[in-house]
């Protein structure tokens, strides 16, 4: 059974209109919107975008839907059909957008479904789409959905709410596409409006990377990836993960054009393509499956966040993307930030992470937390180094990983914390109970293991205070100078 979903703009008003027939339902239900988004841990309050919702009783006439919470309505009896307008202006890589030549959606903004059967799959039809098939001009669609032409209007299918609401579509007159395959995976990128400086290298750099981290997971959880780049004018700089896809947005669009910006996107693009493991199938236990009703927290957002932006820049050292001195950079700017963050000595990234749902995204209270993506990456740095000198570079934190993936991502089951680092202690012999402690559950100081790690890549790490107050740091390659990765 599905969810025949109807979905229409308004362009000069930037509206959506939605129309959904649900199969019947015998009694009562609940009509819910989603009240966060997965990769952005903190209540979003989407309703707050929905203009009006109608129930549409079996002899056309309007029933009367009353809210039962904040997201969510009372649908009564016999009453299958709900239609909602969605006022959609908002240009991110999260967001729900519709532009005189942008049809941009993320269904988890905007779809909405019934909380007591969400293993429904959905029936998308974009009713006032057509494509040609076949031609070189017009309008094109990107999404990693399944989707065919019904007389040249698409029609996309999920497979239940987790699957729709995890994979956005851009719809557009300007998309540029190309692609590349690596292990019989079919990777596609897709570009509107504004192109990378230099294409070629652009596609290469991603090929780099994807065979990269490809080779140490040894497997891809799908048969294809989507990479959805979005250039606005305004600033902008993040990228969002999905389930096949994800999402980048940078701006405003002439950064996109500069050596700066481009490596900008390149990082984005490693980070993102890491989580397809890590996070959206290697995922704690909290968030498995996602529980759109409510918040969610977890205290493992330094595993989901943290190893992540760590190996997202690690890899693009191990495909030749950056070279050590690259690298180097790329760690000195973390660093700094971990550095001059007091809240890292307040409050462990554990509960910092379990804290995103508070004040995660934003500045919030000077000095009070830790970053799950800065300090997490410290951490995941720290075990690295940890696990390769205990088994004198036989292994590594991607050694870890790739259990992982196998034990808990690939069977999709929910992970813990002891999961995490019963894992890495696996891999490395011994416990690394003192990382755990100390830096993941504790808040002491990590200059010293962060000498200490350096050194046993080669490198010398030291610090001085600029005339400003702030800590600034210098790597230098001893010799003979290591690679940071076994």
């Amino acid at each position: 059974m599905s969810i025949q979903v109807t979905v229409t703009r308004d362009v000069e008003a930037q509206n959506l209109h939605f129309d959904a027939t649900f199969p019947a339902s015998s009694k009562p239900w609940t009509l819910q919107l989603p009240t966060w988004r997965p990769g952005r841990y903190e209540l979003a309050n989407f309703a707050q975008y929905v203009m009006w919702v109608k129930g549409i009783a079996a002899d056309g006439s309007e029933a009367r839907l009353s809210k039962s919470d904040l997201h969510s309505w009372h649908v009564p009896d016999g009453v299958n059909r709900v239609s909602w307008l969605f006022h959609a202006d908002i240009l991110n890589a999260g967001s729900t957008c519709v532009e005189s030549d942008l049809f941009y959606v993320n269904p988890v903004n905007c779809f909405m479904y019934d909380v007591s059967r969400p293993e429904l799959s959905f029936e998308i039809r974009l009713a006032d789409l057509t494509l040609a098939e076949g031609e070189a001009s017009g309008w094109d669609l990107a999404t990693a959905l399944p989707w065919t032409l019904d007389e040249g209007v698409p029609v996309m299918r999920a497979r239940d709410v987790q699957h729709v609401m995890d994979a956005p579509w851009v719809a557009s007159p300007k998309l540029w596409h190309d692609s590349y395959r690596e292990q019989g995976v079919d990777f596609h990128v897709w570009v509107h409006d504004t192109l990378p400086a230099d294409p070629v290298r652009f596609m290469s750099e991603h090929v780099a990377f994807t065979r990269a981290q490809l080779s140490y997971f040894g497997s891809f959880p799908a048969e294809e990836y989507h990479f959805l780049y979005l250039f606005p004018d305004r600033d902008v700089r993040h990228g969002v993960e999905h389930e096949d896809s994800t999402v980048i947005a940078l701006g405003p669009a002439e950064r996109v054009q500069s050596e700066e910006g481009h490596m900008e996107i390149i990082g984005i693009a490693s980070h993102e393509l890491y989580h397809a493991w890590n996070v959206k199938r290697i995922r704690p236990a909290e968030w498995t499956p996602y529980d759109f009703t409510q918040a969610c927290p977890s205290e493992l957002g330094y595993i989901a966040e943290g190893v992540t932006t760590y190996m997202g820049d690690l890899f693009l050292f191990e495909a030749g993307v950056v070279d050590l001195e690259g690298w180097c950079g790329l760690m000195t700017k973390l660093l700094e930030r971990h550095l001059n963050n007091p809240g890292r000595l307040n409050m462990s990234v554990a509960a910092s992470s379990f804290d995103t749902w508070l004040d995660g995204y934003r500045l919030g209270v000077p000095g009070r937390k830790g970053s799950i993506y800065v300090e997490g990456a410290v951490l995941a740095f720290l075990c690295d180094c940890r696990i390769m000198a205990l088994t004198d570079g036989q292994a590594s934190l991607s050694t870890a990983m790739r259990l992982l993936w196998e034990r808990f991502g690939r069977p999709r089951t929910g992970l813990t914390a002891s999961d995490y680092w019963n894992v890495l202690a696996e891999v490395a012999g011994e416990p690394l109970d003192d990382l755990r402690r100390h830096h993941a559950e504790g808040t002491e100081d990590t200059w010293q293991p962060l000498v200490e790690a350096m050194s046993t890549q080669g490198l010398e790490l030291s610090k001085h205070v600029d005339t400003k107050g702030l800590t600034r740091v210098s790597l230098t390659p001893q010799n003979p100078p290591a690679p940071p990765m076994a």
